[in-house]
């Protein structure tokens, strides 16, 4: 039978500061049954400000969630748009790696498994990929030297890398570096095929469905995705990580319990009718 730790990312911060919410959703989380945790740190205001913050009260919501017994699978660093670690300006470049180091410093302490972060690379109508390649492959390996834990970069949508191939491209060229894949992000690939192809770097996923045109971050099995080929497909490259849900819970109106069920839907169809 194969099962893998239910885990769910919750923000620490939004766009209004911290959330109020986070602990008490910690207490829950541990109630209903779930056993690992992604911290996400999202976006809040300006750069400066945003990882002033982090660095300042992150620990409190790290500790919270191990006081819980909880497995702190992963970090989610911070994504908002001033973060440019692939920015082709070396200052900036240098000056965000940097900063992302002091706070995995202190994150560290709390002992995550990994660290999940997003290229910053831009839409693709600005034209700007190819020369940002570098810039992203030496931050990426720059994060990597700074810590014993995996740095996992996600696949994007509208940004690269968002495919198969974008991805193979960066990881083949950053040694140690690891990958997170997200079931809702791929436009161009099926997850299923992303995860085999990528196997041999995948760390963490981000559990969610779409319509296969925009991410929706639904509950699995309200869009397109075929979560038995997902699910086997897992399996097959012997993931042994934690499913870890990234679904807008407050926007759909999921609770903790409904997320919990279709965990258990989703593996008890699979175990049924799988061959193993």
């Amino acid at each position: 039978m194969y099962r893998l730790n239910l885990g769910l990312s919750v923000r620490l911060f939004t766009q209004a500061g911290r959330n109020g919410e986070f602990f008490q959703s910690i207490k829950k989380i541990k109630n209903e049954g779930f056993q690992s945790v992604e911290v996400s740190l999202g976006k809040v205001g300006g750069y400066e400000m945003h990882m002033q913050k982090c660095m300042q009260e992150v620990g409190d919501g790290l500790q919270a969630v191990l006081d819980e017994g909880l497995i702190l699978n992963s970090i989610h660093l911070p994504f908002q748009r001033f973060i440019y670690i692939s920015s082709c300006d070396e200052g900036v470049r240098s000056w965000a790696v940097d900063e992302f180091r002091k706070l995995i410093a202190i994150c560290d302490k709390y002992q995550p498994n990994h660290y999940v972060f997003h290229s910053k690379t831009g839409k693709k109508e600005e034209g700007l990929w190819d020369v940002r390649k570098p810039a992203l492959i030496r931050s990426f390996q720059e994060l990597v030297g700074t810590t014993t834990n995996n740095i996992c970069m996600e696949n994007m949508v509208g940004s690269f890398p968002s495919n198969i191939e974008d991805m193979r491209e960066i990881l083949e060229q950053v040694e140690g570096g690891k990958c997170c894949i997200d079931t809702n992000h791929f436009l161009q690939d099926k997850p299923q095929d992303a995860i085999l192809a990528l196997g041999k770097w995948l760390k963490t996923i981000h559990v969610s469905d779409y319509d296969g045109v925009y991410e929706k971050h639904w509950l699995p099995k309200q869009g397109v995705s075929n979560w038995m080929k997902i699910i086997g497909a897992l399996e097959s490259v012997g993931y042994d990580g934690a499913f870890t849900y990234e679904v807008e819970a407050q926007k759909y109106g999921y609770s903790f319990v409904d997320i919990r069920e279709n965990y258990e839907k989703l593996f008890e169809e699979y175990n049924k009718y799988s061959t193993h």
